[in-house]
């Protein structure tokens, strides 16, 4: 029974172009995708730590830097993401398959331990920590069956959901048995995920504030640095956390919804109006 994890990682992301190879940790020349990797590899029931990354060449530094920390590489297609997990997945002989982003930093091992265990002592098709948001932006992951991954790869057309993942299976839970990782307490409103200029300032800052203290770079030394130092959440304050829609409706909902927070209410009812037609 083999469990893979399968960290996701480009160059040409939308909003910080280059971001997974930005440093985090300047005293040990540290990327952020070497810091993804560093911390899945101390997660528990991971047999295999896979890249996969494009065929472009810009994602040509990606493979390098899988080489250099003996972890596997798989290179595909750019915009089907869905098939270049299936393929990584096939490729590798995986039967359980987790799935991590490399703009995440500070997931953590623990977090990751506790989803693998929930997965297996439940016996359920998928699982996952933001099923119901508990934790921060920035410590997701997921964990699914060979088989659910496969059924997706053959019997998903539409666009939305081949970019994205897992993204059928979140928008049609009541096909699949469900298992859901959740904290004590909601500490949904604290990202530490790295989309634009400002979430890489504060990783840089976090970071080296985790290095220093005697604690050590958990989850909880994390949260309590967020409690002790209110300031760290206004240096990414007000970043709307980027997300995609599996149908037109709900993405004019959301755009019309954003609208009006910036009060642009013309704007809004203009959309809204158009919507309708």
């Amino acid at each position: 029974m083999t469990t893979g994890c399968i960290i996701q990682a480009r160059m040409t992301s939308s909003r910080l172009p280059g971001k997974v190879l930005k440093l985090i940790d300047y005293n040990d020349q540290k990327s952020i995708l070497e810091q993804v990797v560093e911390r899945v590899k101390r997660a528990e029931g991971i047999d295999r730590v896979i890249i996969a990354t494009t065929i472009n060449r810009d994602d040509d530094p990606i493979e390098e830097i899988a080489s250099s920390m003996g972890v596997s590489v798989f290179r595909g297609s750019e915009n089907d993401v869905l098939e270049r997990y299936y393929l990584a997945a096939e490729k590798y002989q995986l039967q359980h398959v987790i799935r991590v982003t490399s703009d995440c930093p500070f997931l953590d091992p623990e977090i990751l331990s506790d989803l693998i265990s929930l997965y297996f002592r439940e016996g359920v098709q998928y699982a996952s920590n933001c099923i119901r948001r508990t934790y921060p932006h920035g410590m997701d992951c997921e964990i699914f069956s060979f088989d659910v991954l496969k059924w997706m790869y053959e019997n998903t057309e539409d666009r939305f959901y081949r970019e994205h993942v897992t993204s059928y299976v979140t928008s049609h839970q009541e096909e699949f048995s469900i298992g859901s990782l959740e904290d004590t307490e909601d500490h949904s409103g604290i990202r530490v995920t790295v989309d634009t200029v400002n979430d890489y300032l504060l990783s840089c800052v976090l970071n080296q504030m985790l290095l220093n203290m005697p604690e050590g770079t958990s989850y909880k030394t994390l949260i309590g640095c967020f409690s002790r130092y209110p300031y760290l959440s206004m240096i990414n304050e007000g970043i709307i956390q980027k997300k995609k829609y599996p149908t037109e409706e709900e993405e004019v909902e959301a755009a019309v919804h954003l609208l009006k927070m910036q009060e642009m209410e013309r704007a809004a009812d203009i959309l809204a109006a158009a919507a309708k037609k």
